[in-house]
């Protein structure tokens, strides 16, 4: 089975945006599983420090564990990764980041934008206008703004999300089953 890419930049995006960046760095030492013990260990942070973020990246979903009994009233805990799991939230939340992006760029290829010296706020034409060329926030004059290196920011982005969703799909990851298809018999 395929892994999936924990060095890509997203998937740390994600991580880290929901379990810190120490977050970041337990996923990643999860590996083929270890115990709370042995990410302490490896990655020199207090093992209750530890035991926190596996709390956390379990309430996510996205580890689950084994529990064994080494002695009386004692429990071994081992994590491990949930990749479908990752790769749902990934999909989800990048989806909707793609489509954001998408309208955010229409919407900067749409209108000419208008920006002071102070570099506040850009505004659309229409607004410019409305306010006379005049920056509604510092009172400067209002001088046409070149949006193209907002625009280069905006696309490459969204390669960025698109290559991770590619990705995603031709590892067969969390390929999603379309409506009409028939199961091909055996």
């Amino acid at each position: 089975m395929p892994k999936l890419n924990l060095n890509d930049p997203l998937v740390k995006e994600f991580i880290s945006t929901h379990a810190g960046e120490q977050g970041y760095l337990v996923l990643k030492a999860i590996g083929k599983g270890k115990t709370d013990e042995q990410i302490s260990r490896k990655l020199k942070i207090r093992v209750n420090d530890v035991r926190s973020i596996l709390n956390t990246l379990h309430y996510m979903g996205v580890i689950t564990y084994t529990k064994v009994r080494d002695r009386p009233n004692w429990y071994t805990y081992t994590w491990f990764l949930r990749e479908e799991r990752i790769i749902e939230l990934l999909r989800e939340r990048y989806e909707e980041e793609l489509k954001k992006l998408e309208e955010k760029l229409a919407f900067e290829n749409t209108y000419t934008f208008f920006r002071c010296g102070n570099k506040c706020e850009k505004l659309p034409f229409e607004l410019a206008f409305e306010y006379d060329f005049k920056c509604p926030e510092c009172g400067s004059p209002l001088k046409e703004y070149d949006n193209t290196p907002d625009k280069r920011k905006i696309r490459r982005k969204m390669n960025m999300i698109s290559n991770l969703l590619s990705s995603i799909q031709d590892n067969g990851f969390g390929k999603r089953k379309s409506a009409g298809k028939k199961k091909k018999a055996r």
